[in-house]
């Protein structure tokens, strides 16, 4: 079951890079979604909202997300997540109090795992509109989720998955603002861009190590035009992937493919689904890669690793690691 949704959560991610452009307003200012993915500096967060967020915004509030702006009059206090991302991002901020509810794969911070649980992937508006909620947030709007939240003129913000490390750190001070925790959220996307300068400048003498990122046992990967991939991209590291000259952030290569491109590092994002450095060296011909011959296959969390929350930097340096480490 767990596998299944990963595909589907690989489809939607699919569906939505090649329909992101068409969203009312992106979440992030496009001059920042397009900064060099090798950038060592990252610039200063833009305001959330139509105010200042250096001191806590009185309501109302408002807030740009991927449909546009989003008022709130007043601060919620029954918010429901329906994303495990933003229910990171908002225990970091401090709105765990205010959370009522959250998906099924909420598993962080372990607070979140004691909250009662709605099934995302199976969307009831009766079930979320029970929570009497003063605010949802939602990653993906496959379902109907936004009509049926309009039309129950429930408050929600859809924030999606972001291009960049940028648009992961705006979306932090988006829901900062939202929720009244301005001053706190400014001070996370602050240690966080401290702490991922700190480990590209450490990487910097590897820079050109060539790398894949495996997605799923079915080779899907992803290219510097996801949010792992800018990651990657960001230590100067070469992704695989982006010489397939396949359309949009997630392509699906062939075992050909990554053996002719013989990267040094395999990251395993599907390592929690049973696939393991030992199982990828028995695939045929994968033994002559560079990465299985030296022992550079590296099994990622994989829920660090499909989330673009707080724990990114965790990420970040859990690959610079393994690099280190199987450099030496």
């Amino acid at each position: 079951m767990r596998r299944s949704v990963v595909f589907f959560l690989l489809a939607l991610g699919l569906i939505l890079g090649a329909c992101r452009s068409t969203t009312a307003q992106s979440t992030v200012p496009a001059a920042e979604d397009t900064s060099p993915a090798t950038s060592t500096t990252l610039p200063e967060p833009a305001p959330a909202t139509t105010t200042s967020i250096a001191a806590e915004p009185a309501f109302p509030v408002t807030v740009e997300t991927d449909q546009g702006p989003v008022t709130l009059p007043q601060r919620p206090d029954r918010i429901v997540s329906l994303s495990a991302t933003h229910t990171e991002m908002l225990y970091a901020v401090g709105a765990g109090p205010q959370v009522v509810a959250t998906d099924l794969f909420s598993n962080y911070p372990p607070q979140a795992e004691l909250t009662p649980k709605l099934d995302a992937f199976s969307f009831s508006i009766e079930e979320v509109a029970a929570q009497d909620p003063d605010l949802v947030i939602l990653a993906f709007d496959f379902q109907g989720e936004a009509d049926a939240l309009a039309a129950l003129e429930i408050p929600f913000l859809l924030l999606g998955p972001p291009a960049t490390l940028e648009g992961a750190l705006q979306q932090h001070l988006v829901v900062g603002a939202a929720t009244g925790h301005g001053e706190a959220a400014e001070a996370l996307v602050e240690e966080v861009s401290a702490g991922v300068a700190e480990i590209i400048e450490a990487a910097t003498p590897y820079a050109g190590t060539t790398i894949f990122h495996e997605v799923d046992e079915t080779l899907f990967s992803a290219t510097s035009g996801s949010f792992i991939g800018d990651l990657y991209g960001r230590l100067g590291f070469v992704n695989i992937a982006d010489a397939a000259g396949v359309d949009g952030p997630f392509p699906q290569l062939t075992a050909e493919f990554v053996v002719d491109q013989d990267p040094e590092f395999i990251f395993l994002a599907d390592a929690g689904f049973g696939v393991t450095p030992e199982s990828v060296a028995e695939r045929p011909g994968w033994d002559t890669i560079s990465a299985v011959a030296e022992d550079n296959v590296v099994a990622l969390d994989g829920d660090i690793a499909g989330r673009w929350g707080p724990r990114t930097v965790d990420l970040l340096g859990s690959i610079y690691r393994a690099v280190l480490v199987g450099s030496q």
